[in-house]
């Protein structure tokens, strides 16, 4: 893939934006994983439902680096986190992490006839539900988070958003 810089509002290329983006996936991915492999190796089960239970709180693990990473880093946003911002990114991480239990829950059940060991069946459901989940979670993040056109004014700590006068 080769990344040509283009003229773009913050001065990076979608391609390098998406590298970049890549990059903070893998962290968030690592810190997904490992806190799954701790809950999995601390509270064995081969009960669909319980590692649902354990990918949510591992999936959250890794959002919350992701927000901070993806703001300042990937898409290059200074200023401080708005409401509009954080309440976009919460939604978005609901909405992934059902999305991720959805896909998780599909793999760990075709997979569960086939692979007696708990960490094995776990981690393979984990890695495609995560291949399936990392396109829809840029394209919301990019498109819709932190898109070029929604770059409010941070809210300082203890005051209220303005309001239009009619």
């Amino acid at each position: 893939m080769k990344c040509v810089k283009v003229p773009h509002i913050s001065g990076m290329s979608p391609c390098w934006q998406f590298v970049r983006y890549c990059l903070v996936g893998g962290v968030n991915t690592i810190i997904d994983v490992s806190i799954l492999n701790a809950l999995l190796w601390r509270f064995p089960t081969h009960n669909v439902q319980l590692l649902v239970v354990e990918n949510s709180v591992a999936y959250a693990s890794g959002a919350v680096s992701s927000f901070f990473l993806n703001k300042y880093w990937t898409f290059q946003r200074k200023q401080r986190p708005t409401r509009r911002e954080v309440g976009r990114f919460l939604l978005s991480v609901a909405l992934e992490i059902v999305s991720s239990n959805g896909l998780l829950w599909c793999a760990a059940m075709a997979l569960s006839p086939f692979l007696a060991n708990v960490t094995v069946w776990g981690n393979a459901s984990k890695l495609l539900a995560v291949a399936a989940n990392a396109v829809l979670s840029y394209l919301i993040m990019r498109f819709w988070i932190f898109a070029s056109g929604t770059q409010d004014r941070a809210i300082p700590p203890g005051t209220s958003p303005p309001t239009a006068e009619v």
